[in-house]
């Protein structure tokens, strides 16, 4: 896996840019004085991101904010619905464009209809007995919000300790930039006529960043202001990583096969080969057992049912040591999926397919932030009676947890449509492309996914 990061720094004499470390520029951030904080107070991090020699990116948030000394960050929170949405990406079909059965009267496979199939969803046609479907296919995500926040305006608002006894409260709206460059292959096999086997190799490439203004606000042990309000701007981080990301093998049979109409039934699971400290993988175990109905003719309705079951994971931590290391975790998310589209023959001469996809997932107790007025929280009260101003501070947090870290879980139905076009111009070669749109701004929320692919049958 490769991992580099970048800083740049504005200053009275112009812009200074360097290229450092992604450990140099994490200490740097963490050690930047902090006008009137002279301690940080007790560290409450589960993945040990005060050690200048971690340089995850799931450090980024609690660095660059600079809450990693704050036993009140929402950063876990924060990072945990993150990395949890990333795991929730839907990735290349399995199914093969060009399905072929065996004609028993002439003893040779033929084409079993016209259409293509969907892109991002499943047909219940199995591929052939011994047949074998290799793909390879390119996504771009580029993130914008998260659970309803824009991530260009994300606030934040945490406290430390002041070495007059009393307290400091740190307001900042971060500018955060995320992407991904997700690269998919797969390979098809058929066990059986009935019966096929895949394999799905996800490779990720992540970049993320962020710079933030920043306001401090110095409250007396009596709770009274202590000087004027501080404004200042954080510098420039960024960092990135790329490398295998979860592998998936799907295992797909048709029950029940009448002349154009099939039902199949399967299961996909899911290996946590990817690095999920940097948004990679999903650190989890899953399977899903799922269910399709297709229609094979001019137009092809098809309809998938599946549930996601997941094992615990390293990013959702619920106890701490007295050190403030996780020593247990909760399951990463799963729930119901329920996909349904059609594709239809445009052409037949050169065969090209159009396919439009509706891909639901209702996400269930999932890690979420919500957008508050900070001060109808714990701490909140003191800071407004002090700067009346900030009454309305609003800034992403949730309620805290027995250990004081931020913790809210919530049900949400994620809504996505899917819109794309395959051609086979030559044999068995067949090229795609295709939009996805996310209908509803739940979870972590990027703008329209284009893709590219394509695959051939041997």
């Amino acid at each position: 896996m490769k991992r580099t990061t970048s800083a740049f720094v504005t200053g009275k004499r112009g812009p200074l840019s360097r290229n450092v470390s992604v450990k140099r520029a994490l200490w740097l951030v963490l050690l930047c004085c902090v006008c009137g904080i002279d301690a940080l107070g007790q560290i409450q991090n589960p993945w040990g991101c005060q050690n200048p020699k971690n340089n995850d990116l799931i450090c980024f948030v609690p660095v660059a904010t600079r809450s990693i000394g704050s036993q009140n960050s929402p950063a876990p929170a924060f990072n945990s619905s993150f990395a949890t949405q990333l795991s929730q990406l839907p990735l290349l079909s399995s199914a093969s464009g060009v399905v072929l059965t065996l004609d028993r009267t002439l003893g040779v496979y033929v084409l079993a209809g016209e259409s293509l199939g969907p892109i991002l969803t499943e047909r219940a046609q199995t591929i052939g007995r011994h047949r074998l479907l290799l793909a390879f296919a390119y996504q771009h995500f580029h993130f914008t919000d998260i659970d309803g926040t824009s991530l260009s305006a994300a606030p934040f608002v945490f406290t430390y300790p002041s070495g007059t006894g009393g307290t400091v409260y740190t307001a900042q709206t971060q500018n955060i930039s995320m992407s991904l460059n997700q690269y998919v292959a797969l390979a098809t096999f058929g066990l059986t006529t009935k019966t096929d086997v895949s394999v799905i190799l996800p490779f990720g490439d992540v970049s993320i960043g962020s710079n933030a203004a920043v306001t401090l606000y110095s409250v007396t042990a009596a709770g009274n202001p202590q000087g004027n309000p501080a404004s200042f701007n954080n510098p420039h981080l960024g960092g990135s990583a790329s490398g295998i990301s979860d592998m998936l093998i799907n295992l797909k049979s048709i029950l029940w096969s009448g002349e154009k109409t099939k039902f199949s039934g399967g299961i996909l699971f899911r290996f946590p080969t990817g690095d999920a400290l940097n948004y990679l993988g999903s650190g989890a175990y899953g399977f899903n057992p799922y269910a399709i109905l297709s229609y094979q003719a001019r137009l092809s309705p098809h309809l998938r049912l599946g549930y996601q079951f997941n094992t615990t994971t390293v990013l959702l931590p619920t106890k701490y040591d007295a050190e403030g290391n996780a020593i247990a975790h909760a399951g990463l998310p799963g729930g119901l999926q329920y996909d349904f589209g059609a594709d239809y023959v445009l052409f037949k001469k050169v065969p090209t397919t159009i396919a439009a996809d509706f891909l639901g997932n209702f996400v269930v107790n999932s890690p979420v932030l919500n957008l508050l007025p900070y001060s109808s929280q714990t701490l909140g009260p003191q800071l407004a009676s002090a700067y009346p101003s900030t009454a309305n501070l609003k800034a992403l947090i949730a309620p805290t947890n027995e250990v004081g870290n931020p913790v809210y879980n919530y049900s949400y139905n994620l809504a996505q449509l899917s819109i794309g076009a395959k051609v086979k111009p030559w044999r068995n070669l067949v090229l795609y492309g295709n939009v996805l749109f996310q209908l509803n701004n739940v979870g972590l929320r990027s703008n329209p996914v284009p893709l590219v692919g394509a695959s051939f049958t041997f």
